[in-house]
């Protein structure tokens, strides 16, 4: 297969489209929020990525080079991210053709990147980036089986998560570091093992809603319909932190639904008067 930059192309375009629908994730970027934060709650894939443009970036590389990267230079940096005197040897006097052909013959392949050979080379795997885009320029026709990145052959999907409760998170987040702060209030003299696991209990709680209450349906689907009222039965927290509630939908199954397809009546009563400043 000859390789182009669209697919890569794709992914960086999406990455910034996703941090600006998600601020957690360029909060994560810039390193304001832990990586546990944003893999718990259903991120991972966009983490993944986030993670391996920064060890690109730390490398020296890049995912996308505007002029063909010279062979020389590439030879250079996997014989110096190799640690095998052995494989140093070899790709120091490797000419560019035998290097080209490393991708598109699998049994070549395996002889320089299966762990267990005796020349096993690391910078192979370290110097993809670069190496992908030297094949890029020089249109290459080879085997992207054999690539360990797949983000220069795969689309990344958004992910299908929930902007509304993800907003509403990041600002009560905001709201109670800046309640410490102004209250002046002395973390440092706090349990935060006790701290995390007491208001982990407490917003549960408040999380749940009451049953009997009904709740709007802000989504149109076979078992939901637009701005029809359902009864709640039921409620908890799911694996990923977000709520669900338990109704019965237009088709008489009774099962959870995500509560951001829903809106509480009373709750956007309160919304609308309070944007009215009543």
């Amino acid at each position: 297969m000859v390789l182009t930059h669209e697919v890569i192309k794709y992914n960086l375009e999406l990455l910034e489209e996703v941090k600006l629908e998600f601020p957690i994730l360029a909060d994560y970027h810039l390193g304001k929020v832990s990586r546990e934060a944003v893999m718990s709650i259903g991120f991972d894939d966009i983490v993944y990525f986030i993670d391996y443009i920064e060890r690109i970036k730390s490398s020296g590389q890049s995912l996308i080079y505007e002029i063909c990267p010279n062979y020389r230079d590439i030879k250079a940096k996997v014989v110096e991210t190799s640690y095998s005197t052995r494989s140093k040897s070899i790709f120091k006097n490797k000419s560019k053709n035998d290097f080209i052909e490393i991708f598109k013959n699998q049994k070549i392949h395996r002889r320089y990147t299966r762990g267990s050979n005796s020349c096993y080379t690391e910078g192979l795997e370290t110097c993809e980036p670069i190496i992908i885009n030297f094949l890029i320029f020089n249109q290459v026709d080879f085997d992207t089986y054999l690539l360990r990145n797949r983000y220069f052959t795969t689309r990344l999907q958004k992910p299908q998560l929930f902007a509304r409760e993800l907003k509403k998170t990041q600002e009560f987040v905001s709201c109670f570091l800046s309640y410490t702060q102004d209250q002046d209030f002395d973390l440092r003299k706090c349990n935060i093992k006790s701290l995390t696991n007491e208001l982990n209990s407490r917003l549960k709680q408040l999380m749940f809603i009451e049953p009997g209450l009904r709740v709007k349906s802000l989504v149109q689907s076979k078992s939901l319909t637009e701005n029809y009222e359902y009864e709640v039965l039921d409620s908890r927290v799911n694996y990923l932190g977000y709520l669900e509630v338990k109704i019965v939908d237009n088709q008489g199954h009774t099962g959870y639904h995500p509560y951001s397809n829903f809106e509480e009546k009373s709750r956007e009563r309160h919304d609308i008067i309070r944007e009215l400043g009543i």
